[in-house]
């Protein structure tokens, strides 16, 4: 293997773990196996991998050519999340979630842009950006709008 084609399986393994960290994370090793025949036909790792495992599952319909272009994991909410919108420009995402709280992330970095909004005493159930992106409403299972 080329210098060229080690940088292109390096670049490739770390999608692959980008892509199934939720899988690697929580799962025995056998488990890595089972995320190769969902990795894109264009990826190298798992082209050279699968090789190796002439039994393992292959996906007949629907295979992705490539990696997803941006795929990020926001973790901060303590329950269920019960609904997500995005900003009229595309910069934040907003969450509202069963643990009465409302969220605010950079959609490029996936990091919270500030301290949970809080307010309801129940189960936030949707959230929207106003139409100009200022202002964010909440609708709650306590039965109140909060803006």
């Amino acid at each position: 293997m080329g210098y060229e084609e080690l940088v292109m399986f390096i670049k490739d393994g770390i999608k692959f773990v980008e892509n199934f960290a939720g899988i690697i994370d929580k799962s025995t090793p056998h488990l890595y196996l089972s995320a190769l025949p969902f990795s894109p036909s264009k990826s190298i790792l798992a082209r050279s991998q699968i090789e190796r495992f002439a039994g393992i599952a292959q996906v007949a319909v629907g295979q992705q050519d490539d990696w997803p272009r941006n795929q990020q994991i926001l973790q901060g909410h303590t329950d269920f999340v019960e609904s997500v919108a995005f900003s009229p420009d595309g910069r934040h995402t907003v969450s509202g979630s069963w643990d009465k709280t409302i969220q605010l992330w950079d959609a490029q970095t996936g990091g919270q842009v500030a301290n949970p909004l809080q307010g309801h005493t129940l189960p936030v159930l949707s959230v929207a950006f106003s139409p100009d992106g200022r202002h964010i409403v909440s609708g709650s299972f306590d039965n109140t709008i909060q803006l």
